[in-house]
């Protein structure tokens, strides 16, 4: 969602990345300049990014022009993932402090951008071990108050209650000619999600 007032750095990237449009000859479908609240952290919760992804999903665009990676994502987490979906959806990167696209002409990933997957994938990596290592952190201190861990009694699901949350997930599996990002995609739902049924199936 644009920004009414927006501020003088967002101008200036906006002036940048304009200008990189013209010299190109690309057309701007759409213009995204929302100043995220400090509130606001979750991928969920940015109306921009929401935004983002209808567009591409709606094949109206076929590059995203920002000014720097960081400006996808909060948590390299966050932004490792919208660099995967886009990805996978044919949709190339114009990182503009890097001057580099994420994909080439041809539609195969620019080996000089590879780096920049590399780079967050890695941090993502990181931040998942980080925050399981706060979680049973704390679980271990709630265990020594004499607090309950888990679920409560009677809240696990079946395998079949399970397993009738994702019936799309579940035919694309049974096709056999779908990768796991490419059942991801098409189900809407995580590649984590697909892995565990597929378990479950096994």
């Amino acid at each position: 969602m644009r920004n009414p007032y927006p501020h003088p750095d967002c101008n200036r990237q906006l002036a940048d990345l304009s200008s990189v449009a013209n010299r190109n000859g690309w057309l701007v479908v759409s213009t995204i300049t929302t100043i995220v609240s400090g509130s606001k952290k979750r991928r969920s919760e940015r109306e921009d990014i929401n935004q983002l992804i209808e567009l591409a999903k709606a094949r109206k665009i076929k590059k995203v022009l920002i000014s720097e990676v960081s400006r996808l994502g909060r948590r390299s987490s966050e932004t490792y993932m919208l660099l995967e979906q886009l990805t996978e959806l044919g949709i190339s990167i114009y990182v503009h402090n890097y001057g580099m696209e994420t994909l080439l002409a041809n539609g195969k990933r620019n080996p000089a951008a590879s780096l920049i997957f590399v780079i967050f994938n890695e941090q993502a990596r990181t931040e998942v071990e980080l925050l399981s290592e706060r979680i049973r952190s704390g679980q271990a201190e709630a265990k020594r108050n004499g607090q309950h861990i888990g679920r409560k009694s009677g809240s696990f699901k079946s395998i079949e209650q399970f397993k009738s949350e994702y019936p799309k997930v579940i035919k694309y599996l049974k096709a056999g000619t779908y990768t796991i990002r490419e059942i991801a995609r098409l189900a809407g739902v995580a590649s984590g999600t697909v892995m565990r049924v597929k378990n479950i199936n096994h």
